[in-house]
């Protein structure tokens, strides 16, 4: 017979939306319990470039980037850990004119949402970023984005909560959520002790692609496919930019780290599997990066990663409750962008528990929009 425990909260899944959450509620006096399948952060939320940008984003989820961005601002202080948070701008390339048009269309939008923006020609272009390919004719420019340390910053989170009194259960995972009537009661988990029941009323479900299995316990089938993400590293070199760099017609970003490394990838070039291999293709067309940056033609590439995103059939977050099942809340299907949301979706998600609404709404994210609206 399993053994039983309570909490007020119990969480599914240590990415930084999870262990935000868990942070935020454990903040204000909430027993929460949290379940990583393996360790804090070691999936998706530690795996990425470590983007926290608000621009060129689905309008949808533009308000809480900037909410989210706000935090991070001064995320380093409330957690007492360096994240190695850096505002330092983020590039958006056009290597024609109807990617220029885009950004300029793209731009009206965001400036109307609040979020300051600039457009540069190509002589704009040139005096702000020369270490740039000339292939470019312009740009569109957000000073108050940058870049973070995923795996820090995820396990800032993550010890945070602890701290504030949650608890981390790390290799531990949710078999199945147990209902009585349409009432969540409890979450039966199987970890490194053995099987064990968490009597619950409250679940938030995090698991990133893994998502799925789990929600299939309640009848509910998400539409999220796992997506793979290929990240390199350089050599350390001398600083020679800030800004995190992408270019959608050369299919490829770019930004520093803060140990002299040059972090970069492909986008728009990933296949729908949990391999995290790096393939053969995938080698080939990194080393094509000083298409993008002349300077790093010829220089060594030290490693490779990759992380599983989560992918949604509209490129947006699925998070809120689900109809019919009271205490069931989804934050799953980030998309790649849920190490900026990581912040704002925690304490939303800590307020749609506590306060019953969240202080922005969530309800463009709801699960039942693919019902409402089938592709």
């Amino acid at each position: 017979m399993p053994s039983t425990r309570e909490a007020d909260v119990v969480i599914v899944g240590g990415g930084i939306v999870g262990c935000a959450s868990a942070y935020y509620l454990a903040r204000r006096g909430v027993s929460v319990a949290l379940l990583e399948r393996s360790t804090i952060g070691s999936e998706a939320s530690g795996r990425n470039a470590g983007g926290v940008r608000a621009q060129c984003r689905d309008r949808r989820e533009r308000l809480h980037a900037m909410a989210s961005i706000k935090l991070w601002e001064t995320l380093e202080e409330e957690l007492g850990f360096d994240v190695e948070y850096t505002q330092g701008g983020n590039i958006r390339l056009a290597a024609n004119e109807e990617r220029m048009a885009a950004l300029t269309q793209e731009a009206e939008e965001e400036l109307a949402d609040g979020l300051y923006v600039e457009l540069w020609d190509r002589d704009e272009l040139r005096r702000r970023a020369p270490y740039l390919s000339d292939v470019f004719i312009g740009a569109k420019y957000c000073p108050t984005d940058g870049v973070a340390n995923p795996i820090l910053a995820s396990r800032a989170f993550g010890w945070a909560a602890r701290r504030a009194g949650a608890t981390i259960r790390q290799h531990t995972e949710a078999v199945e959520i147990r209902l009585e009537g349409s009432r969540v009661t409890a979450v039966h988990a199987r970890g490194p002790e053995g099987e064990f029941v968490i009597e619950t009323p409250w679940v938030i479900h995090a698991g990133g692609p893994w998502s799925p299995h789990l929600s299939q316990t309640l009848g509910i089938e998400l539409p999220i496919k796992p997506e793979r993400h290929i990240v390199a590293v350089t050599e350390p070199l001398p600083p020679f930019f800030t800004e995190f760099i992408s270019s959608h017609d050369l299919k490829m970003y770019a930004r520093p780290a803060r140990s002299g490394h040059v972090h970069f990838g492909l986008v728009g070039e990933h296949d729908f599997t949990f391999d995290k291999r790096t393939p053969s293709w995938a080698m080939e067309r990194l080393g094509y990066i000083g298409d993008l940056i002349p300077a790093l033609r010829g220089v060594e590439i030290l490693r490779t990663w990759a992380g599983t995103v989560a992918r949604t059939p509209d490129g947006v977050p699925i998070v809120g409750p689900v109809e019919g099942i009271q205490g069931y809340i989804l934050a799953a299907g980030f998309c790649g962008h849920g190490f900026c949301l990581g912040p704002i979706m925690g304490k939303l998600l800590s307020e749609l528990v506590l306060d019953g609404e969240p202080s922005l709404p969530l309800h463009d994210f709801r699960p039942e929009r693919f019902r409402d609206n089938p592709a």
